[in-house]
C-alpha cells in the first residue's frame, strides 16, 4: 500500500473506469490446456424498438437462498444481504430451517423464545428485504422420533407453535406487511434427507401422505392469524409431485397460493449445465397447475432454489460446481433469465426464481459447524466450489454481476431477434419507463461450461424512440468474463492461495466490481449498429442513455464501512448497531479505501457517515483514480482531499453524523483516514443535483 504515487484527477469519461487486464486469446489457451473450444461465429440481434413484447417481471430478483437461517445471525452475512437488495435487487431471502433447534424458538408445549428469530428477521428487514418463511425443519423436542426431518409427534402443539410464529410476525411487523410474505411449507419433502414422516423407511409416496399431514396443519395455523395468507408447498426436488399435492389441498379444501420446486440442470457433478431444463421445469409447474384444475392467475408458479448443480455444499471439482466460483456461470444464470423471460411472455408464468445461494456463508443442516467455507483454513478459503454468488469474506463472484446487469434492466421488454435458444449468442432489451434509455443484454453460453473461444456479434437497433433520436447519448458496456469483473481468475493467478495475504486479497477485490469499458458519448439517430467480440461463458450489457448509468458504487445510497477493498489497522467486526451486519473497526492513524464509487457527474457536497467513536476526532476524505492500484495518500497531500469531517464522541452509542465536502465527481477510488479510534457502519453520499 506504501509504494505508489497518488494522483488527484477527476476521471475522465474517455478512461479505462475500472483497469482491468486485457482480455487475451481464449482459444490459445484452451489449446494449450484441452478445453474445448470451437470455432469463431458471427451473430447479430436486431432490436425493434418500437414494438414492445411482455415477460419482464424481473422474477429472478424475487428472492435469493441463504442456506439455513441460524447462519443469519452472523454480521458477515447480514451485510452480504444489504449487498445483495442493494446492487443485485434481491427482494426476499429463503433460508431453511427457521424451526431448527439452532433457532431456540420452541421451548416446550405454549412455551416459545423469540431472540434469534427476531435477529434473523430484523437482518432480512434492515437490508430492504423480506422473508420466504419457509416453515421448517421440526424442533427435536416435537418430533416423532426425535429427529428434525420427523413429522410431529403432537398435532395441536405442532399448529400452536406455527400460529405462534405468525402472530409473533404479525405483532412485531404488522398484518400489512406480514401478509405480503410467502409461507413454504417444508423444503424436499420428497427426499428422504430433508423429510422422513413417521418413518425414513416408508415409501415415497406413504412419506409424502405423511407430508400431506403436515401442511394441512400448517395452513391451518397459519391462515388462523392471516386468512389469506400467501401459502404453498411443496418444494420438492422437482415438479413431479405437485400434480398429487394441488389434488390433496383441493380435496380437502385447504389453502395454496402457490406451488414451489427446484431444478439444477447440472445434477449432482459434470461438465454441462443446459439452462433450457429450467423452461422445461416451469412448464412442468404450469402444466400440473392447470392439471390440477387451477389456473395460473390462481396458483402462482415458484422455483425456490435453482443453480447450476446441487452439490455445491464445498469441496467439489466438477465444472458445473467449479462454475459457482469462476465465471462460466454468469452466462448461463443470464440465459436462464432470458429464456424463461420469453417463456413468461405467453402462458407459462414464473413468479419467483429464487438463485441458491447468496452466500459462501453456507450449510443446510446446521448452521456455522456444517459450513465448508468456515470449516477450512480458518475461514479465509476465497473459494471452494460453494453455491454462494459472494465469498464467505464478501467478494462479489462473476455470477454476481450477472445478477447486477440483469437488475440493471428497464421495465419494459422490447422485441428482438436472431439470437439462438441452444448453445451461442442471443439477447434481451428493455427500456426505461421514460424511454430515456435502451438496455441491451448479450450472453454467449455453451452448455459445455468449458468452453472457450469468441463469437462476434452485430447489435442492430432501429426505431429508436424521439426521447433519444438525435440526442446526445452515452453508451456505457458492462461485461463479465474471465477477465473482467471475475475475482476468481485472479485467485488462480496467485497460485490459489488458501489464506491470502492483505495485497492478495486488495487483487482481488480490485475484481470483483462489474466492469465497463470506456464511456463513448454519440448523437443517435433513429437506429444504431455495433459490433462487438464476446468471450464464450459470458455476458455483456450495453445502455444508451440521456444519462450516464452507475458504474461501480454508487456514492448515493449507504456504502457498507466493512465493504472495504483494502484497509491499513482496520479490521471487519459484528456491528451492535440497529441494522445488524457487521463494521469497520479502524484504529487511530488506520485508513480504509472503497474503489470505483461514482459520486456521478453532478457530484457530491455532503457525506454521512454513521460511526461510534469513544473521542471526538477527524476523518479526512481522499477522491483518487478509480483504475490505479490501491494506495493511501501521502501524509500532508491536500490536493486530492475532498474533506475533513469532525467525529462527534459518541462513547458506546450510534450516531448519524454530516459534513460538508469539495464537490466530487466522476468515478473514484474513496480513501477515509481516521485520526483516531473510530467504528464506521456505513457512509452515503449526498448532492442537491445528484438525484438518479
Amino acid at each position: 500500500m506504501k509504494n505508489r504515487s497518488f494522483m488527484w484527477a477527476a476521471l475522465p469519461l474517455g478512461l479505462t473506469l475500472l483497469g482491468v487486464p486485457a482480455c487475451r486469446d481464449l482459444a490459445v489457451d484452451a489449446a494449450q490446456i484441452g478445453m474445448e473450444t470451437t470455432s469463431t461465429t458471427d451473430a447479430t440481434i436486431w432490436i425493434d424498438a418500437s414494438k414492445q413484447t411482455a415477460g419482464n417481471s424481473h422474477f429472478w430478483s424475487a428472492s435469493v437462498g441463504t442456506g439455513t437461517a441460524s447462519l443469519a445471525l452472523r454480521g458477515d452475512l447480514e451485510s452480504q444481504y444489504k449487498i445483495g437488495n442493494r446492487e443485485a435487487g434481491f427482494q426476499r431471502v429463503r433460508g431453511h430451517g427457521v424451526l431448527n433447534d439452532e433457532m431456540g424458538i420452541y421451548q416446550g408445549p405454549g412455551v416459545y423464545d423469540w431472540t434469534k428469530l427476531d435477529r434473523y428477521l430484523t437482518a432480512i428487514s434492515a437490508a430492504g428485504m423480506r422473508p420466504i418463511m419457509e416453515l421448517d425443519l421440526m424442533p427435536t423436542a416435537l418430533a416423532e422420533s426425535g429427529g428434525s426431518r420427523d413429522i410431529y409427534k403432537n398435532a395441536t402443539d405442532y399448529k400452536n407453535l406455527i400460529s405462534a410464529v405468525v402472530q409473533h410476525c404479525v405483532d412485531r411487523f404488522g398484518i400489512a406487511e406480514v401478509s405480503q410474505w410467502y409461507w413454504e411449507i417444508w423444503n424436499e419433502p420428497d427426499y428422504v434427507g430433508f423429510w422422513q414422516g413417521d418413518s425414513a423407511s416408508h415409501s415415497t409416496s406413504a412419506r409424502m401422505n405423511d407430508y400431506y399431514r403436515l401442511y394441512d396443519n400448517a395452513a391451518a395455523a397459519v391462515t388462523s392469524v392471516i386468512p389469506d395468507a400467501l401459502i404453498g408447498g411443496p418444494a420438492a426436488t422437482n415438479p413431479g409431485p405437485i400434480g398429487g399435492f394441488l389434488q390433496h389441498c383441493r380435496s380437502t379444501g385447504t389453502r395454496v397460493t402457490f406451488v414451489s420446486s427446484h431444478h439444477y440442470p447440472g445434477g449432482a457433478g459434470g461438465d454441462s449445465a443446459d439452462a433450457n431444463q429450467l423452461v422445461t421445469d416451469n412448464v412442468s409447474r404450469i402444466d400440473a397447475i392447470v392439471g390440477a384444475g387451477y389456473s395460473t392467475s390462481q396458483m402462482m408458479s415458484f422455483n425456490t432454489e435453482w443453480s447450476s448443480s446441487y452439490s455445491g455444499q464445498g469441496g467439489g471439482i466438477s465444472d458445473v460446481v467449479v462454475s459457482m466460483d469462476n465465471h462460466w456461470n454468469a452466462g448461463f444464470i443470464l440465459k436462464a433469465a432470458k429464456l424463461l423471460s420469453d417463456a413468461s411472455s405467453s402462458d407459462t408464468p414464473l413468479s419467483v426464481f429464487s438463485y441458491w445461494a447468496l452466500s459462501d456463508l453456507f450449510d443446510e443442516s446446521s448452521g456455522p459447524s456444517g459450513s465448508y467455507i468456515l470449516d477450512h483454513y480458518g475461514g479465509n478459503l476465497p473459494f471452494g466450489s460453494v453455491f454462494g454468488l459472494m465469498t464467505a469474506q464478501g467478494l462479489r463472484k462473476a455470477a454476481f454481476n450477472a445478477f447486477k446487469m440483469l437488475n440493471q434492466l428497464g421495465p419494459i421488454r422490447l422485441q428482438s431477434s436472431g439470437g439462438a435458444s441452444s448453445d451461442g449468442v442471443d439477447a434481451m432489451a428493455t427500456m426505461s419507463q421514460a424511454g430515456d434509455e435502451i438496455q441491451v443484454l448479450v450472453y454467449d453460453q455453451y452448455s459445455k461450461l468449458d468452453t472457450t473461444g469468441t463469437d462476434i456479434v452485430t447489435i442492430d437497433l432501429y426505431n429508436i424512440p424521439t426521447a433519444l433520436a438525435g440526442k446526445q447519448v452515452f453508451v456505457t458496456r458492462f461485461i463479465v468474463d474471465e477477465t473482467h469483473s471475475n475475482p476468481y481468475s485472479v485467485w488462480e493467478g496467485q497460485g490459489r492461495p488458501s489464506n491470502p495475504s492483505e495485497a492478495q486479497w486488495q487483487a482481488m477485490r480490485a475484481a470483483q466490481h462489474l466492469s465497463a469499458l470506456p464511456v463513448d458519448v454519440t448523437t443517435l439517430g433513429t437506429s444504431y449498429t455495433t459490433s462487438i467480440t464476446m468471450n464464450r461463458q459470458s455476458g455483456t450489457l450495453m445502455t444508451l442513455g440521456l444519462q450516464r448509468p452507475v458504474i461501480g458504487r454508487d456514492a448515493f445510497v449507504p456504502i457498507e464501512g466493512e465493504d472495504y477493498d483494502g484497509q491499513s489497522h482496520a479490521s471487519r467486526i459484528d456491528c451492535d448497531d440497529i441494522d445488524l451486519g457487521q463494521m469497520a473497526a479502524v484504529t487511530g492513524g488506520g485508513s480504509v479505501f472503497y474503489d470505483v464509487v461514482d459520486f456521478s457527474d453532478a457530484g457530491a457536497d455532503s457525506v454521512q457517515l454513521r460511526v461510534q467513536a469513544p473521542n471526538a476526532t477527524t476523518v479526512e476524505l481522499y477522491a483518487g483514480p478509480a483504475n490505479a492500484p490501491p494506495a493511501l495518500p501521502p501524509a500532508g497531500a491536500t490536493n486530492a482531499a475532498i474533506g475533513k469531517c469532525s467525529i462527534s464522541a459518541t462513547g458506546t452509542t450510534w450516531a448519524t453524523q454530516s459534513c460538508r465536502l469539495t464537490s466530487a465527481r466522476g468515478v473514484h477510488t474513496l480513501y477515509l483516514r481516521f485520526a483516531g479510534t473510530a467504528n464506521l457502519n456505513w457512509l452515503q453520499f449526498h448532492g442537491a443535483a445528484a438525484g438518479r
